[in-house]
């Protein structure tokens, strides 16, 4: 994949063929060595979010991180979805390849609770 530039915050999304029948992407942010996904099956998906099993706290602690967006939107995300970049790059290209979710992130599915 060679969708890395420099700079501290990218968005990154991999749609691999998107037809009507199959939407499925997905999106990465990046802030500096860290960054969090999210996979959409189609349009209006709640979809699912990475979780970090290492992070020493909880998605609820209050702690986050700032992201921003494309569009130079500054939001902010819980320390628990974040992971080393590395690993957000091996996911993306996994999934860019193999048209896959991969199977070695921790996935939340954001349609519950």
């Amino acid at each position: 994949m060679d969708i890395w530039q420099e700079g501290q915050y990218q968005e990154i999304w991999v749609c691999p063929q998107e037809t009507e029948e199959n939407q499925r992407t997905m999106t990465a942010l990046i802030n500096g060595d860290w960054g969090w996904l999210m996979y959409l099956r189609e349009e209006g998906d709640a979809g699912f979010s990475s979780r970090n099993p290492d992070y020493p706290g909880t998605e609820d602690d209050g702690e986050t991180m700032e992201f921003m967006l494309a569009n130079g939107q500054l939001d902010r995300y819980p320390l628990a979805y974040a992971l080393p970049v590395e690993q957000v790059k091996k996911a993306l290209d996994f999934f860019e390849k193999r048209h896959e979710l991969p199977d070695f992130i921790t996935w939340h599915d954001d349609a519950e609770p």
